[in-house]
């Protein structure tokens, strides 16, 4: 199999079981001698996450839906609802308008597959029906088959959706599918649920039955990655999105640009690979080794690293705001310019890390290994970092005003203009730290320990004497009450 091309990344079209199908699907769970949904999710190279989420009946991709409905031996239409029975007909008028919906509008990306125009089986015809506007806006694909099936009759379903404008691959009987020609071809019917309709096409029959489909070709390389070595393949551009990547050797793979969103890649080897630009949203790294890995640019949006090593890894402008980091190996990592807000870094080693300009809004280090990090001109204003680690850490022109402090290391931080005013650093060790410019305003420093600093004057000494701080072996000089 050739490696997948470059190219930009299409919204996927997402779709959800009927409540009324979930227990189709799980009593076919059963019958077919599958132990858990976890068992399920591995032997069909899913994600569990994307599996669960089928059965909880929340939208997913569909090829992967498609792929759970084949295993479990079900039509997709049928578990999607798009094979109930008609609504009662309306008359037909010239154009029909999305109604309200409260309804979510999914994400979605058009997959295709080859048809014939004759099913042998059920002598029904097959047909493409163009539709002008952006699938991203279809709110339910149900109501567009009804519309459909008011022009023409209910034999009409929807078998497939492909990329493009919105092309509808459509089948039903001879004189249905005639009707609906019909309708389109005479301006009769002019809109589908407010999109317009642009070419109706009775399909020819294909030579090329046995030719896979775009997501035939997704699992082929899946399972492919799972079997034999990939290392240092490029893979650049490909949709691996939704499968179980687990524990697999993508060490100096290129991965950039490549849909890895809600893949699961836990305890995967992706060393020194390629992933800049890459969508990682919602993907699972739990104890990945990402040491050395091109990151930049990535979107890791929600994506569980926790226990990960990216010692030495480039995040430098990646999305990854509220990701879990949460006792992963992120040292010598490059952060810069990095969106980390809302990420859970508790106990995760930074040490040397670069997070300069960073933007780091709600995340939590609690117990994290900061030191030698570089947090130049990064907002941690009123940020807690209490008993924080960050000896000999770079934090020059930081905001660190009404910052939590208390009890952390910064023995030999670089505090050059830092900003510290109103900041708590109650019994905080702030000895050997380069103080120049930084501006200590009502600070709180009451047993904060200074001694051998740079960019102390008399007069600021004196006054954080009476303030409370200790320098060196002396013990506090309190001005009288």
């Amino acid at each position: 199999m050739e490696d997948p091309s470059p190219g930009r990344k299409k919204k996927k079209i997402t779709i959800a079981a009927s409540l009324e199908c979930i227990e189709m699907a799980k009593k076919a769970l059963i019958r077919l001698g599958f132990e858990s949904v976890s068992n399920f999710a591995k032997s069909k190279l899913i994600s569990r996450s994307t599996v669960t989420k089928f059965f909880l009946g929340q939208p997913i991709q569909l090829d992967s839906f498609k792929r759970i409905c084949e295993a479990l031996k079900l039509d997709w239409r049928e578990i999607a609802g798009l094979t109930e029975k008609a609504q009662p007909k309306q008359s037909p008028t010239s154009s029909y308008s999305n109604p309200d919906s409260d309804e979510v509008v999914e994400q979605v990306q058009l997959q295709h597959r080859k048809v014939t125009v004759i099913d042998k089986q059920s002598k029904k015809i097959k047909a493409v029906i163009t539709l002008e506007g952006d699938a991203d806006s279809v709110q339910n694909w149900n109501m567009i088959q009804s519309v459909l099936r008011e022009y023409s009759g209910d034999t009409i379903e929807i078998t497939d959706i492909k990329e493009g404008s919105i092309k509808l691959f459509v089948e039903g009987s001879p004189e249905d599918i005639e009707q609906l020609v019909s309708c389109i071809k005479s301006g009769e019917l002019k809109e589908v649920t407010g999109f317009p309709a642009e070419d109706v096409q009775i399909l020819s029959e294909s030579s090329d039955d046995d030719e896979s489909t775009e997501s035939e070709e997704k699992w082929r390389l899946v399972q492919e990655i799972v079997s034999q070595p990939v290392k240092g393949r490029k893979l650049s551009g490909a949709d691996l999105s939704d499968a179980d990547l687990s524990d697999t050797d993508l060490s100096d793979t290129d991965l950039s640009d490549t849909d890895l969103s809600d893949t699961d890649l836990s305890s995967a080897d992706l060393s020194s690979a390629d992933l800049s630009s890459a969508d990682l949203i919602h993907a699972k790294l739990i104890f990945a080794n990402l040491s050395g890995a091109n990151l930049s640019n990535a979107n890791l949006i929600g994506a569980n690293l926790s226990g990960a090593n990216l010692s030495g890894a480039n995040l430098s402008d990646a999305d990854l705001s509220a990701p879990w980091f949460s006792n992963a190996d992120l040292s010598d990592a490059d952060l810069s310019d990095a969106n980390l807000s809302g990420a859970n870094l508790s106990g995760a080693n930074l040490s040397n890390a670069n997070l300069s300009n960073a933007n780091l809004n709600s995340a939590n280090f609690k117990g994290a290994d900061l030191s030698g990090a570089n947090f130049s001109g990064t907002d941690l204003n009123s940020f807690d970092l209490n008993h924080a680690r960050l000896r000999n850490a770079n934090l020059s022109s930081t905001t660190l005003s009404r910052a939590n402090l208390s009890g952390a290391d910064l023995n030999g931080a670089d505090l050059r203009n830092a900003n510290l005013s109103g900041a708590d650093l109650n019994d905080t060790d702030l000895r050997n730290a380069n103080l120049s410019g930084a501006d200590l305003n009502n600070a709180n420093v009451v047993d904060a320990l200074f001694g051998g600093n740079t960019g102390l004057t008399d007069y600021m000494r004196r006054d954080l004497e009476q303030r409370g701080a200790i320098f060196g072996d002396r013990p506090p000089v309190r001005s009288p009450r």
